[in-house]
């Protein structure tokens, strides 16, 4: 676990810092972009409307990501508004940010006329290998943690402290307070007869970020091959809907998340519905007739 890829003292104190979710989200979205601008000029589609759609997705995927994040963690912010855009510190949603992407993306390609359906498929083409860097920049966070195992793929997280004595006496260590990771934190709250603050490690979990970055990375390998022998415009995307919706549904069974409804997670119960809604329109697909692909985008002549 290391959340911090840099630390660099600064002249006037304090020092500045790297974290590395935000880093490892960087390169994912510049790794995407590439492929994604040359994956649309081969499409016949422009690269430069692709760019602005990809950042408009980029934005609208971290607020609506965060915005999930806190609402379901509230009692976290609510004694400091200011760690609600803290986000170099973890704590977002797929889900969420794949509402928000969605929302400012149809906002985009309608407001500029775009082909909608041929972009999707792009952008769904390329969005598991972006979302794998973030998995792993969770696993660096020590975020987004699994279930506690005594299978040899059990991880433990380590205990992190910071000088003072700040809040709780539990969390006070020989002058220092705990505060980190989270997987330990947790354990601490949850479990006081097996995780005690002397401790240096958490109990051993599954590391539910490295099962998402197979699983994506599969997943981007999949779509990346049948992108090119699509039936028609939209099928890409709706397969992305079924074999991210199945995948993240069985690792949800792995995490450490409250059962909201029918024994199922809120991420489960987004799943069902991704993987309903993938499967019936990929066959609505199928039933159509096929849809050749158009040559190749060339930059008007001026």
């Amino acid at each position: 676990m290391h959340p911090f890829l840099l630390r660099i003292p600064l002249p006037l104190g304090g020092a500045f810092r790297l974290p590395s979710y935000g880093f490892m989200i960087m390169c994912g979205f510049l790794a995407s972009l590439f492929i994604m601008q040359r994956r649309a000029r081969r499409a016949g589609i422009d690269p430069n409307a692709v760019f602005d759609v990809a950042i408009a997705v980029l934005l609208g995927g971290i607020v609506g990501a965060r915005i999930m994040y806190v609402a379901r963690n509230w009692p976290l912010f609510r004694s400091d508004l200011f760690e609600i855009i803290r986000i170099d510190k973890g704590g977002l949603v797929f889900y969420g940010g794949l509402v928000g992407g969605v929302l400012l993306f149809l906002i985009v390609v309608l407001k500029r006329k775009l082909p909608t359906l041929k972009i999707v498929d792009v952008l769904a083409s390329v969005m598991p290998l972006g979302h794998a860097f973030g998995r792993v920049g969770c696993f660096l966070n020590g975020c987004c943690f699994g279930r506690v195992t005594d299978s040899w793929v059990g991880v433990r997280f380590p205990r992190i402290l910071e000088p003072g004595t700040t809040g709780s006496a539990l969390y006070h260590v020989a002058g220092e307070h705990i505060v980190g990771s989270p997987a330990f934190v947790y354990h601490l709250q949850g479990m006081p007869a097996e995780v005690a603050a002397s401790m240096r490690w958490s109990l051993p979990v599954h590391p539910t970020q490295l099962y998402a970055v197979g699983y994506n990375l599969l997943i981007f390998v999949v779509l990346s091959y049948l992108f090119w022998r699509r039936w028609r415009d939209g099928e890409i995307a709706w397969l992305y809907l079924v074999f991210y919706g199945s995948a993240r549904f069985a690792n949800e069974i792995f995490r450490v998340e409250p059962q909201v409804l029918w024994g199922l997670t809120a991420a489960q119960l987004m799943c069902v519905l991704f993987v309903l809604l993938g499967f019936v329109m990929f066959l609505r697909g199928r039933l159509r007739s096929y849809q050749p692909f158009p040559e190749p985008w060339q930059p008007p002549v001026q």
